[in-house]
């Protein structure tokens, strides 16, 4: 189903508008027509032992806020009622702290960081553009070595997880192909992970809220490089004209 624009537009978070929410190891909320500022990254780019402490700390906020872990498996809906129930201030600060500690580690560039290298990098680019007026709006973008940043709108009709998951599926894919053309040591692999898997399978997301959330995720995806200490041949970054409107270009 096509957007009913045909033309991509910032609208900011509408609290009164429909909403749904659902959690798996991150919090997810949708709402139709939202901006996303997203992060999907590499399945070795977390050590493992940041992961466990991570964990740790999920589970104890949890069961601070009455939510039983096990509900995730065994009541799933019951668990994302509980969850949004939970006053909107303590979720978001809980939130917050979470992706705080999810961006400063990724930024430490951890594991194989395959997309360090020209043609596998060129493969994401190739796959977020190939859905752009098709499927989703997508906006600023960074392909940083290990991680991938962007804003994106999705189309009436699909799901935000499912344009990812397709991302993901057709890039890892012809970036196994590459793959298995190059040195062993440049492939993902390690003793923190059990068997080589290019994308963690659960992707970050959050709806932009208003135009100064806006302002500071295009700031932010373009300036991670330059945090990370990359060189210009490590990453690939693309500002979208169309958000210029709402928020100058960094």
């Amino acid at each position: 189903m096509m957007n009913l624009s045909n033309q991509p537009e910032f609208r900011p978070f509408n609290p009164e508008g429909e909403m749904r929410v659902y959690v798996r190891n991150l919090p997810h909320w949708r709402q139709p027509g939202a901006t996303y500022f997203v992060t999907f990254r590499q399945d070795d780019s977390i050590p493992k032992a940041v992961l466990a402490e991570w964990f740790d700390i999920r589970e104890r906020w949890y069961r601070a806020h009455n939510l039983n872990p096990q509900w995730k498996q065994t009541d799933p809906s019951r668990f994302d009622s509980a969850y949004a129930a939970i006053p909107e201030g303590v979720r978001h600060a809980f939130e917050r702290v979470h992706a705080k500690m999810l961006h400063e580690e990724l930024d430490k560039c951890h594991g194989s960081c395959v997309l360090r290298h020209a043609e596998p990098r060129q493969e994401v680019v190739n796959s977020m553009s190939f859905f752009h007026s098709q499927r989703l709006w997508l906006g600023d973008y960074v392909v940083m070595p290990n991680h991938v940043h962007a804003l994106v709108i999705a189309f009436d009709g699909w799901e935000l997880e499912d344009l990812l998951g397709s991302i993901k599926k057709w890039t890892s894919r012809h970036i196994g192909i590459w793959l298995e053309r190059q040195p062993v040591d440049i492939r993902p692999a390690g003793p923190a992970h059990n068997k080589p898997r290019f994308w963690q399978h659960e992707s970050y997301d959050r709806i932009v809220r208003d135009i100064e959330e806006l302002d500071r995720f295009r700031k932010y995806i373009s300036d991670n490089p330059s945090k990370a200490n990359l060189k210009p041949d490590k990453y690939h970054y693309h500002a979208a004209d169309w958000l210029d409107p709402f928020a100058p270009r960094p």
